[in-house]
């Protein structure tokens, strides 16, 4: 059975000295020596308020309320004297490894303001409440994570050392933001240290990527069309495929698609040349010999094949017996175009003028052959029939 610990109510031990001192002292003398100090003392108002609140409480065996008001105490005043009834209110719920570490906080943090008796009783406590608890080793493969055991939060990892847990069954949750929680279960056995390792995975499921880009400086990099921010890019995203790229101003864009797997590392290089506005154009012209002119210029003749910029341009080939072929070039970014130019034989000026003057005869001849075989105008043809007289099936008009 765990023995009851004694609760610090008010006064603070007097010295040995003192209490011979005060034996000896006339009845004037000990009507003027200081009031021992207490805790409650030393306390500003509002600290000393929690306090009176938790001593009350203490006295109903409300521990767990109690716990609260003697918490706040401390919180208020940083005194280290009242973490002794915050541990014995631990122990009273039968939080032992709770107790323990209220116990040495105080010894830690008020080694220059105890009592040699103080001391004394807190080392004791400590040999009490340990007969419960034992020690886990905790390992995490993310740091900053926060540990609870049976959802009390303990602290962040890693852990420098070992921690106190109660004995007996203990759920033992691993948490932080953006990963799933891991619980194990551990039975914590009395002077046997235990072991508690935890692997928390990302609750959205990302790798490591690293891009480096050569070529152009201050090149940007875009994931599937968001901006990543300035080369060289090293980050999480999420696992996946994803088209990755490569952009700066005068440079053409660097593009790579890639497949990033969970909580492995990527490596991505990509490789940026100087922005290009031109076009590969071939022009074959027939018959050979035909001369080609681009906006003006003569650039050969019956082939010719080179890269004109972007944009628009006029294509003219030409030779002498034929007519001009023109064209007019809508050109885009390395774009590849081919034009097949064939020209037009001009037909001949005096085969014109020949048909035209055989037109003419022809014309001519028919005019004449019109007058000359016209018939004269017939002379009027005299009746036999007297006037008035009329003729069955003849109507007049």
């Amino acid at each position: 059975m765990l023995r009851m610990l004694r609760v610090r109510t008010i006064v603070r031990p007097c010295s040995l000295f003192m209490a011979a001192a005060l034996t000896l002292a006339s009845p004037a003398a000990f009507a003027l020596d200081p009031k021992p100090v207490t805790i409650r003392s030393e306390l500003k108002e509002d600290a000393r308020e929690a306090w009176d609140r938790a001593q009350a409480l203490m006295r109903a065996k409300d521990y767990g309320a109690a716990l609260v008001q003697f918490n706040r105490a401390y919180d208020l005043s940083k005194n280290p004297r009242v973490l002794f009834n915050v541990g014995i209110c631990e122990k009273e719920l039968h939080h032992y490894a709770r107790a323990a570490t209220r116990f040495e906080q105080e010894l830690a943090e008020g080694e220059a303001q105890l009592t040699a008796d103080e001391k004394a009783e807190l080392k004791n406590a400590v040999d009490i409440v340990r007969r419960y608890v034992s020690t886990v080793a905790v390992s995490s493969n993310e740091p900053e994570a926060t540990l609870y055991v049976d959802d009390y939060e303990i602290g962040k990892t890693p852990f420098m050392k070992p921690i106190l847990v109660d004995v007996g069954p203990r759920k033992m949750t691993l948490k932080k933001d953006g990963y799933t929680p891991q619980t194990l279960n551990l039975d914590v056995v009395a002077g046997q240290p235990g072991k508690a390792d935890f692997t928390i995975e990302e609750a959205v499921k990302k790798g490591l990527v690293h891009i480096t880009v050569n070529g152009a400086p201050n090149a940007i990099v875009w994931m599937d069309g968001t901006e990543m921010g300035p080369a060289p890019f090293h980050g999480k995203v999420l696992a996946g495929l994803h088209t990755f790229e490569a952009r700066a101003i005068g440079f053409a864009t660097a593009t790579q698609t890639s497949t990033v797997a969970y909580h492995q590392e990527h490596n991505i290089v990509m490789t940026m040349s100087l922005e290009r506005h031109s076009s590969r154009v071939a022009v074959d012209a027939l018959p050979a010999g035909a001369m080609i002119e681009i906006d003006g210029k003569v650039v050969g003749s019956t082939h010719w094949e080179g890269n004109l910029p972007t944009g628009g341009h006029q294509l003219i080939v030409k030779k002498p017996g034929y007519q001009v072929f023109s064209q007019e070039l809508a050109l885009q970014d390395d774009q590849v175009r081919n034009v097949r130019a064939t020209l037009i034989e001009e037909r001949s000026s005096t085969w014109v003028w020949w048909t035209a003057g055989t037109l003419a005869v022809i014309g001519a001849g028919a005019v004449v052959s019109y007058f000359v075989f016209r018939p004269s105008d017939p002379q009027p043809y005299i009746g036999t029939l007297p006037p008035g007289t009329q003729t069955a099936g003849f109507h007049w008009r």
